[in-house]
């Protein structure tokens, strides 16, 4: 590995830890956010502390030897990791929905797999050399040939149903949108990429592997840094249920409609700053109940529902009066940005806030 790889490589690194440090103070009660801000600063730190020990080395042809075939701690590591990102999907589209008790179910299999392996490590630690693929074949009957094939065969497929069960429920809380097929397509790729990481001594494949790994922090980081929610959209209810009369979803928490029409009674979320503390204060309940029930009406966090609350009394602003300035009507509305009002508008209703005023101006 050439310096200048690596340099391109730890700066990239860097971004991704410092995008993931962002991402973990700007959560509030988004967890998925707050998750990927972790798994973005762990796999930016994991491989800056790697890459600098190339770098020490300093030379074309590492000192470093790319052993077995198969290697148990390469195939923990990845199956930890992978494992929980593969739930993004599902957090995305059913907020609220992974709970302790269900994150403990979905994970049960892959604890008890992972326990296996390190307590082999810890207490037996003999493994059989494994060079070529026909060498798999060869020592199959050895015990520590048959967990790590064990382990391969289950971290593929574990990652892969957890990124593939979401789109096979009937209920959902929120719509699959193009990012969600992008990550779960880079999912794919990246367990390809794995296998051949585990079946092939191969530097340039140790070096893809590594690049793709921090590539992907950064680019869905930045994703989350755009939207709350980037991998989906909520269902959107019909324009004249403003008020929460009749329980048109299921799961919908009684006590979202009594959030519902606080908010629209008072319109406290048009002041600048109101927050979930807020809330709380105003209506005496616990902020985590908030943020569930919340949640039950398909909103990833806090921060989404009260965008959602201020692009709909912007319409209504302007259907009210659409002679005033956009920038009045932004403000009036409770954004304090207004490049991050377009993007909401844009996302939510598919047109421009100007177009959507000389609309309304033509009627």
């Amino acid at each position: 590995m050439g310096i200048l790889y690596l340099s391109v490589e730890l700066f990239f690194d860097l971004i991704a830890c410092i995008l993931g440090g962002i991402l973990i103070c700007h959560a509030g009660d988004n967890y998925p956010k707050l998750y990927w801000g972790i798994i973005a600063l762990c796999i930016g730190m994991v491989f800056m502390w790697e890459n600098i020990g190339w770098l020490t080395i300093v030379t074309e042809t590492p000192e470093y030897r790319f052993t077995d075939l198969l290697n148990i701690e390469k195939m923990l590591k990845w199956y930890v990791l992978a494992s929980i990102v593969a739930l993004f999907p599902t957090a995305s589209l059913l907020p609220g929905y992974l709970t302790p008790f269900k994150i403990l179910s979905f994970f049960f299999f892959f604890i008890l797999l992972t326990t296996i392996g390190l307590c082999y490590l810890g207490f037996n630690g003999e493994m059989t050399s494994l060079r070529t693929f026909s060498d798999i074949f060869a020592n199959f009957r050895h015990t520590d040939v048959m967990l790590r094939s064990i382990l391969f065969f289950s971290s593929i497929i574990t990652p892969v149903f957890f990124c593939f069960y979401p789109l096979f429920r009937r209920k959902l809380y929120r719509q699959i949108n193009g990012m969600m097929y992008f990550f779960i397509g880079f999912i794919c790729l990246f367990v390809f990429i794995y296998c051949l990481f585990t079946l092939f001594i191969n530097e340039f494949i140790f070096n893809l592997f590594g690049a793709t790994s921090i590539m992907f922090a950064v680019f869905f980081s930045i994703q989350y840094m755009r939207k709350e929610n980037p991998f989906s959209n909520r269902f959107e209810m019909e324009e004249s249920t403003l008020r929460i009369e009749n329980d048109s979803w299921n799961n919908l928490s009684p006590l979202f409609r009594q959030i519902e029409n606080h908010l629209l009674d008072t319109k406290e979320y048009t002041q600048y700053g109101y927050d979930l503390q807020s809330l709380s204060k105003a209506l005496q309940v616990k902020e985590n109940q908030l943020s569930l029930a919340i949640k039950s009406a398909g909103f990833s966090s806090f921060r989404e529902y009260l965008n959602d609350l201020r692009l709909r009394h912007f319409r209504q602003l302007v259907e009210a009066d659409s002679d005033k300035s956009i920038k009045e009507l932004i403000f009036s509305s409770g954004f304090n940005s207004r490049s991050t009002f377009y993007r909401n508008f844009s996302d939510k209703y598919g047109i421009s806030p100007t177009q959507f005023v000389d609309s309304c101006k033509n009627k």
